[in-house]
């Protein structure tokens, strides 16, 4: 436990310098949830040689925590949470009251709270980044056209943005398991699958939500796609200690 405590010092400090006082557009800030994933894999490698050695068993917590509060959840935030989700060898899911939806992960303890920071890290970063396009969006039809695009059209625009992060962000994650070969090692633990099971949830229904099939909205999804993608695979000089 003493080196899952550390590492998770370690994604924390990262992933909130990140979150809080970081560049979104810096690579340093860009790379923080590729960083966590890694120092994630790599912890768990441990873990398996820790319990080999260990005179007795060590004894597993399950955590089952919120990552939003209740709200008009967002259709991003439920694909962003699978994602982050099975990088994270954790479960989302949504838990629903009176009209409103808040995201929850379950997985062990420390594997949920690096997720709950990531999907939090990410949240912002998508919006950084869904902002930034869509106001040289307007900017390039007003110049084009002479007049401001209709609300209906810029919200699937902005729906193509985020849609592609997150899928851009997705096959980072699965380039960078692919490499390393963390594929037994993101693994979910025995115990958070059959409490995942034991809450005997239904099974949803997928994000529905406005996409624009135009030129712009090819656009936007490829720039999208390019910016989830675009972390760097390690920041330099965060994790030095």
């Amino acid at each position: 436990m003493e080196v899952n405590e550390k590492v998770l010092h370690k994604v924390r400090a990262l992933l909130n310098l990140a979150k809080n006082g970081g560049d979104p557009e810096s690579n340093e800030a860009q790379s923080a949830l590729l960083m966590a994933q890694r120092l994630m894999a790599e912890n768990g490698i441990n873990e398996v040689e820790v319990r080999d050695s260990a005179q007795g068993p060590q004894l597993k917590e399950v955590l089952d925590d919120y990552a939003t509060e209740f709200e008009k959840l967002s259709w991003w935030k439920k694909s962003l949470g699978r994602v982050i989700a099975q990088n994270f060898r954790c479960y989302s899911y949504l838990n629903k009251c009176k009209g409103y939806t808040r995201l929850a992960f379950v997985g062990l303890k420390e594997d949920t709270e690096i997720a709950i920071i990531a999907f939090a890290f990410a949240t912002d970063s998508i919006r950084f980044g869904a902002d930034k396009f869509m106001k040289t969006y307007r900017k390039n039809y007003i110049l084009h056209n002479g007049l401001r695009p209709e609300i209906s059209q810029q919200r699937g625009v902005r729906n193509n943005y985020v849609e592609g992060w997150i899928s851009g962000l997705d096959a980072q994650y699965n380039e960078q398991v692919s490499k390393e070969g963390w594929g037994l090692v993101l693994t979910k633990d025995e115990l958070v699958t059959q409490t995942y099971k034991d809450l005997g949830l239904k099974r949803g229904q997928s994000p529905q939500y406005t996409r624009r099939e135009s030129l712009a909205g090819q656009s936007a999804y490829a720039k999208g796609y390019k910016d989830g993608k675009g972390f760097s695979a390690v920041p330099h000089g965060r994790l030095s200690s």
